[in-house]
């Protein structure tokens, strides 16, 4: 069998970017050979161990062989975990990470004319919320005919990712298999990329990608959890609330109708508020005590009956194989990287590259993006 002269160096840095010992590796992979002989020295490896540890990695096999060093993106100063724990990412984060910052290199390359953009008015940490918000909001130009009109909530999510696209952000939905972490954002010099989970629903997919919005706005962009209670996050959360609720929205979907009349009643408006709005309750309820519409009474009173309810409640399982893989690298993005492809800029093998997808599945992945246009 054909073997191959790998780096040692290049495998030990390797693991140690993504946390891991040579020993967690050969148990999830089936290798041939002392996969610790390999970390200490350059050896060589049968083809088929080059395979299965590259697709391990998630890198090419000629990766491997690179004799230097690998230098992975770092994840920024917001590395947060749920609850604020200040941890280290872990390797399937760091895969995620490094997946974003290989997609900003790219369109810097390929189309460096096509940078993101932040609202005129300058935003710092001593804006209000709600100047903040109203500015946001305005400069994304989605008005709260839109937002109403959404005939569903993943109609919603379309509607404020497209607002993004048009801002020149690149939106990835991928499944974040860290389970600590909701969201996270990357800017690379003109580039910019939110990245969410496709785990959540539409609603908390909607919000987090506000939230991160912000975070680029801000200049903090990095890896946050949307429950730390730093004045960052605290501010970027309250943002994204009078963002996606501004207060004449909340008053005209409420027409009039008062909380405080009763469990049955004041759940029931609190969930019609949501479905109009396409907001989570839980975001929704918050807002709702900040502009002073519910009592700190009510408040506690209705989020320990929604935090019941919540629960018993699944999470929307994903789509189809096509729409999964797009949302991956976002609509924007993948039209970039076809535009580039006609213009000869690059080749099929770098488009599959690019996408995350087989070689052979490049068609059929092109006709489902622009099926629904751009």
């Amino acid at each position: 069998m054909a073997k191959v002269m790998v780096s040692g160096q290049r495998i030990s840095s390797m693991l140690a970017n993504r946390n891991k010992s040579a020993s967690e590796v050969a148990a999830e992979v089936k290798l041939s050979v002392d996969l610790d002989a390999v970390v200490n020295r350059n050896a060589e490896l049968a083809y088929d161990d080059l395979v299965a540890l590259a697709k391990h990695f998630k890198r090419p096999w000629s990766y491997l062989l690179i004799d230097e060093a690998e230098v992975f993106d770092t994840a920024g100063q917001d590395n947060r975990s749920f609850g604020n724990q200040l941890l280290p990412p872990s390797p399937e984060l760091l895969d995620e990470i490094e997946a974003a910052a290989e997609m900003l290199i790219a369109a810097a390359e390929l189309f460096p004319d096509t940078g993101y953009e932040l609202p005129p008015t300058g935003i710092t940490t001593e804006t209000s919320a709600e100047v903040a918000g109203a500015a946001i909001r305005d400069f994304l130009e989605v008005t709260a005919a839109q937002q109403l009109r959404a005939r569903n909530d993943f109609a919603a999510l379309r509607l404020w990712v497209d607002a993004l696209h048009t801002r020149g952000l690149y939106v990835s939905q991928r499944r974040l298999r860290d389970t600590t972490i909701r969201a996270f954002s990357r800017v690379q010099d003109d580039q910019a990329v939110l990245v969410v989970d496709t785990g959540d629903s539409p609603h908390a997919r909607i919000f987090s990608l506000l939230h991160e919005y912000c975070h680029v706005v801000l200049r903090s962009t990095g890896v946050c959890d949307l429950e730390d209670q730093s004045a960052v996050e605290r501010h970027c959360n309250a943002v994204t609330a009078a963002v996606l609720m501004p207060r004449a929205l909340v008053a005209e979907v409420r027409s009039g109708r008062a909380f405080g009349a009763g469990h049955v009643a004041d759940d029931t408006l609190l969930r019609d508020m949501s479905q109009t709005l396409h907001v989570s309750q839980a975001a929704l309820l918050i807002r709702l005590r900040e502009i002073g519409a519910v009592d700190e009474t009510t408040y506690d009173e209705m989020e320990m009956r929604r935090a019941s309810r919540r629960s018993a409640e699944t999470k929307i399982p994903g789509g189809t194989f096509y729409p999964s893989q797009i949302n991956r690298v976002g609509r924007r993005f993948a039209h970039h990287i076809f535009d580039v492809f006609d213009d000869g800029m690059i080749d099929r093998q770098d488009v599959s590259t690019l996408l995350e997808i087989g070689e052979h599945l490049v068609p059929r992945y092109r006709e489902e993006l622009e099926g629904r246009g751009r």
